[in-house]
């Protein structure tokens, strides 16, 4: 009986692999600050992909908060950089901002805008609302698809100096940490 268990044990021990599993969350706190992003920061998610030149690159634009303090907002001004000559943008979609979603049933309603030029996307969102003046959550500003137009490698980029966290009364709030992504076509 004693070698029955043995040779199970050795059997369901000796074929057991350990998968190291990367994962990408925009809003894991501990990994940003793992690789020096800290709180309020703006990500870019995911935040690495390869992709073939038939596929379509979606990126999420984000703003995360630290677990601990959110500091409530009413607006945002993202100003993404990417190599127009790898990607072109497909289209832009609002992502979702505080109680729920853009179009969810508490009826958030976003005032969202972009434009693009040159490789440079400038996205605006602002918090609309009749009961409240500000939010204060993780937020998805914008889902934005890329489409290829040549194979290599590109990092989609934040240019901090041009981005803005806008409160009700606007005044900003400062970025501290900034994630980019980076994309390769094959």
């Amino acid at each position: 009986m004693n070698r029955f268990y043995l040779y199970i044990s050795l059997l369901l021990f000796s074929n057991c692999t350990i998968y190291d599993k990367e994962l990408d969350n925009p809003n894991d706190n501990k990994a940003n600050e793992d690789i020096g992003v800290y709180p309020p920061s703006v990500v870019l998610f995911p935040k690495e992909q390869t992709k073939t030149i038939s596929d379509t690159v979606s990126i999420g634009a984000y703003i995360v908060f630290s677990d601990t303090s959110i500091i409530s907002f009413s607006g945002a001004h993202l100003n993404i950089e990417y190599n127009n000559s790898l990607l072109e943008i497909d289209s832009i979609a609002p992502g979702w901002i505080g109680p729920g979603s853009l179009t969810d049933s508490n009826k958030t309603t976003p005032l969202f805008t972009y434009t693009e030029s040159q490789g440079i996307l400038d996205i605006y969102a602002y918090y609309l609302s009749t009961s409240d003046i500000e939010i204060d959550s993780l937020t998805h500003i914008a889902e934005i698809w890329f489409k290829p137009l040549s194979t290599g490698e590109s990092t989609v980029r934040y240019d901090t100096s041009q981005c803005q966290i806008i409160k009700y009364d606007d005044s900003t709030i400062p970025i501290n940490g900034v994630r980019d992504a980076s994309v390769k076509i094959q």
